[in-house]
């Protein structure tokens, strides 16, 4: 098949699999653990590999002495006036100089760095202080303001304004904030919002450093809006048009045929079984074409890597364009005020987040800290009882629904405990033993904690139980969380996906695992959508990709990967039959379908002359021409997807790569060089066209 240039030399698809592992991560952990391990006597270590719980194994490690050998302290990246400030000055350089866009991107670094006044921290420096700095996180997010302005991003705008509102703007500069305030709702049809925001000019005039007459002009141009907008029928605000796109998390889109009554995450069209070989898996319960959305899903819980703290949300990954910090920290940013307030777990996370990053903790052990911490200590003494007995396992089976949210689904989901050696089991308690120790320094364990480095009280070894549960589930039960880099704006030339994080959802892990990839996976901020990338029949089982497809890696690999993080040996059909990598192809013998039994019929295109060919499975005789020319349609199809790549017109090349893949399945079963093309290509155009994405250049192989 001759391919559009732009889809010719497409790379498969990889999944970082760095991002699962710490032993190529620097820090100081691996000294800590081997300095622990390499204390403990074999008499020692025999009498751990007997017990029987979690808690045990945690109060048992927390008795070595050598596990206290460590330093903890708070440790995180604060604020800086100084740094702020110097950000804030070249901010209004260029701002002066109506560069608006290096403007916008200085104020945010100053308001990141800047003191947020809040709480007991606001007491301190309004004490010792300067004045002029008390309020500079105020005055940062107020100057951005204007800059966001200029730009014509008024909701960005209005919210600046009001979180400088919210944090002491000094009050005799308040009246020129309310007035910008004012402007914008007005443009923006928000009338009884505007006159409000006048009267509160009005207000805040008097407090005002100016001239009489500069007060006299501000106040009759103040009066003249108020006066317009009572002598109106009534001010009152119009139903605002929707965000711009670019501003927006991508839409996520329903599932195929509707939601499943039971599993709401997923398609009617599939169902959930279970037996001993296989445990949980998804079936097709009718026939699912390519292009069907099979799982759509917010996450349980879901992490950031380091790299893009300062980058996206901490919690939705959305990009933000104005972003908000923490009050504490200047390690991570919000997308909005209300994110920040949503994200409760960064309260506790905050003063050790940097202390976490330095021990070179994997993610997954960020994933663990996470799935605990976002919700409050007292919700898990309120289940303590549920866990310790299992009675949560009799109300599971009760429940008529499959909630992705509720907690027990998300404790329910395999660990495989009784596979898991005691080496294993010491190396992950130590790692629990240092969360434990480094969550005594935060305000997590209320009054219910010791406050003593040493000792472990009984509500500090059951939540140390519980993290070793979430390290266990987040093990073979995560996922990682991508966004798609594009190399310039509306082009899918060297296009790469990239990782973001990591999550949990408890519907999304109940797929099995197929080298032969069924769907593709993408995100929405940090929600996950799953397309269908091949026709599968009803009755058939519907995979995920845990690894590497068997186009972009060999079978031993794929399998001792498999194997390793997962405890599985692969038996797919690719695995089973060692299906040649993409490159390896060849359109030598290609498997064309039977018409009564839709069996193969292994054709060697350089040998056959006659095109009638006997099935071996039933016996039909079946001529191949109709089928070679579906596959001349088929490549004719294809060429017309290249060519809407190439000018990024996503929807019609999803259109046609769908229709190129029925094509291809109708008359030809895999492997198949040019079928595995055409699904490359559909995965990045929905890469590109539904989930996250952003224009940057990809970071150049090692």
């Amino acid at each position: 098949m001759a391919a559009a240039s732009v889809i010719e030399t497409l790379p498969a698809l990889k999944k970082s699999s760095k991002m699962w592992d710490d032993k190529e991560l620097p820090g100081f952990f691996k000294d800590y653990f081997k300095m622990v391990r390499t204390a403990v006597t074999n008499d020692q270590f025999n009498q751990f590999s007997k017990l029987k719980t979690n808690e045990e194994r945690v109060r048992f490690v927390f008795g070595i002495p050598a596990a206290h050998d460590i330093d903890i302290k708070p440790y995180f990246k604060g604020k800086s006036e100084k740094e702020a400030l110097e950000k804030k000055e070249a901010g209004n350089m260029c701002f002066g100089k109506k560069n608006n866009l290096e403007a916008l991107k200085l104020y945010s670094q100053a308001v990141i760095k800047a003191p947020v006044p809040s709480g007991k921290y606001w007491k301190l420096i309004k004490e010792c202080a300067d004045p002029k700095k008390m309020t500079l996180y105020a005055i940062c997010l107020a100057n951005r303001s204007a800059a966001l302005y200029h730009l014509k991003d008024y909701r960005h705008c209005v919210k600046d304004i009001d979180e400088a509102l919210e944090h002491h703007y000094p009050r005799e500069l308040k009246y020129k904030l309310y007035k910008r305030k004012a402007r914008l709702l007005s443009h923006m049809k928000q009338h009884e919002d505007a006159r409000e925001a006048y009267r509160q000019a009005l207000k805040w005039l008097d407090w005002a450093k100016m001239e009489r007459e500069k007060r006299i002009e501000h106040q009759n141009d103040i009066q003249k809006w108020l006066k317009l907008y009572e002598a109106g029928k009534g001010a009152k605000n119009f139903e605002m048009d929707p965000e711009p796109v670019e501003m927006q998390l991508p839409a996520i889109p329903d599932v195929a045929g509707g939601r499943h009554l039971k599993y709401p995450s997923l398609s009617k069209k599939v169902d959930v079984r279970c037996d001993n070989q296989q445990g949980r898996y998804v079936v097709a319960v009718e026939d699912i074409e390519p292009g069907d959305t099979i799982c759509a899903e917010k996450p349980f819980a879901a992490v950031l890597l380091r790299d893009m703290f300062g980058t996206h949300c901490h919690n939705c990954f959305k990009i933000p364009k104005a972003p908000i910090p923490c009050k504490k920290c200047s390690n991570v940013v919000f997308c909005s005020v209300e994110c920040r307030q949503d994200a409760y777990f960064h309260t506790t996370e905050c003063p050790i987040q940097d202390l976490l990053l330095g021990s070179g903790m994997s993610i997954n052990c960020f994933l663990a800290i996470r799935l605990l911490v976002q919700k409050p200590l007292s919700f898990f003494l309120s289940v303590k009882d549920e866990i310790v007995t299992e009675k949560y396992k009799d109300k599971l089976k009760e429940k008529e629904i499959y909630d992705p949210e509720d907690f027990f689904r998300l404790y329910n989901l395999v660990c495989h405990s009784e596979r898991r050696t005691s080496e294993d089991y010491f190396h992950r308690v130590v790692m629990v033993v240092f969360m434990v120790k480094a969550l005594k320094k935060t305000k997590y364990f209320e009054d219910k904690g010791t406050g003593i480095s040493d000792t472990i009280s009984e509500t500090e070894a059951y939540v140390g139980s519980l993290l070793m549960h979430f390290l266990e589930i987040v093990q073979f039960n995560s996922h990682e969380v991508s966004e798609f880099w594009l190399t310039g704006p509306k082009t899918l030339s060297n296009s790469k996906n990239e990782s973001l994080g990591a999550a949990i959802y408890p519907t999304l892990a109940l797929f099995n695992h197929s080298c032969i990839t069924g769907q593709v996976r993408y995100f929405s901020g940090s929600s996950a959508i799953t397309k269908s990338i091949r026709f599968i029949p009803k009755g058939e089982q519907v995979p995920e990709n845990y690894g590497q497809s068997f186009t972009s890696a060999p079978r031993a690999e794929r399998r001792q990967y498999l194997f390793d993080r997962y405890w599985f040996e692969c038996g797919c059909e690719a695995c089973v039959k060692d299906w040649p990598k993409y490159q390896d192809m060849t359109n030598s013998v290609l498997n064309f379908k039977c018409r009564k039994c839709t069996g193969p019929l292994a054709v060697n295109t350089e040998t056959t002359l006659n095109p009638v060919i006997k099935c071996e499975k039933c016996g039909e005789q079946t001529n191949i021409m109709a089928a070679l020319k579906n596959l001349q349609n088929s490549e004719q199809t294809y060429l017309s997807a290249g060519k809407e790549m190439e000018n990024f017109n996503l929807d019609k090349a999803e259109s046609l790569l769908m229709e190129n893949l029925k094509q291809l399945e109708s008359s030809l079963y895999p492997p198949y060089k040019d079928y595995h093309q055409t699904q490359e290509a559909y995965m990045r155009v929905m890469l590109a066209k539904g989930g996250n994405y952003r224009v940057k250049q990809p970071k150049s192989e090692e």
